[in-house]
């Protein structure tokens, strides 16, 4: 899946045109036995959320400083991300394949954005409304980039927006997009499409031999 390197750290592209659904991106492979994980070490988290925009280039400079000095605290919040991934691509992939809100990935969901919310404060938003911020790098430390994701997934669901939610149809992929219109069908049409559309060629030669 198409990704990129910074300061020599492997992070995928931001396809999904929401940032809730980036995260679900961090993990390629949803179909497979074994995946690929994006999401390998505290500084790739730290440098996705500011990829993203979940975070300001101050505070992941700020994150990947204490991380260092904290490596048991960062493998702590690493996997607390991860956790919240798993749980959100559960919840956010129900809608698009008919199937109920899982309550276990639900009450997962719940406790991420209890704990985002605890450490939050209330904060403008550009639109006039006013929304929690997940916290700063004083207050939510470590899982900052964990409390602004959860946050966002909230604001998903809790917007009905989580029904736009797509998920690529590509064979080892699985990366989830935002898709109002309800047309697309692949995360990439140039990597997913063309590979499906090469897949089918050959299938059909197969059956024509």
């Amino acid at each position: 899946m198409p990704n990129h390197r910074v300061e020599g750290l492997t992070v995928p592209d931001a396809v999904a045109n929401h940032v809730a659904l980036e995260l679900c991106n961090t993990r390629t492979g949803w179909d497979l036995d074994e995946p690929r994980e994006y999401l390998v070490s505290y500084d790739v988290l730290a440098v996705w959320a500011d990829e993203v925009g979940l975070l300001a280039a101050g505070e992941a400079r700020s994150l990947r400083g204490e991380a260092r000095s904290h490596p048991r605290a960062a493998a702590k919040a690493l996997r607390a991300a991860v956790d919240l991934r798993d749980s959100w691509y559960d919840v956010c992939t129900a809608p698009w394949e008919q199937r109920a809100f899982p309550p276990h990935s639900l009450d997962a969901l719940h406790r991420a954005v209890a704990d985002a919310t605890a450490a939050s404060t209330l904060r403008p938003a550009g639109d006039g409304t006013v929304r929690f911020d997940g916290g700063d790098v004083r207050s939510a430390g470590l899982l900052l980039p964990v409390h602004r994701a959860a946050l966002a997934a909230y604001d998903m669901l809790a917007s009905g927006e989580v029904a736009h939610a797509g998920r690529c149809s590509g064979h080892g992929c699985g990366w989830t997009f935002f898709d109002p219109a309800h047309r697309r069908h692949w995360c990439i049409m140039a990597i997913c499409g063309n590979r499906a559309k090469a897949r089918a060629y050959a299938e059909r030669r197969r059956s024509s031999a």
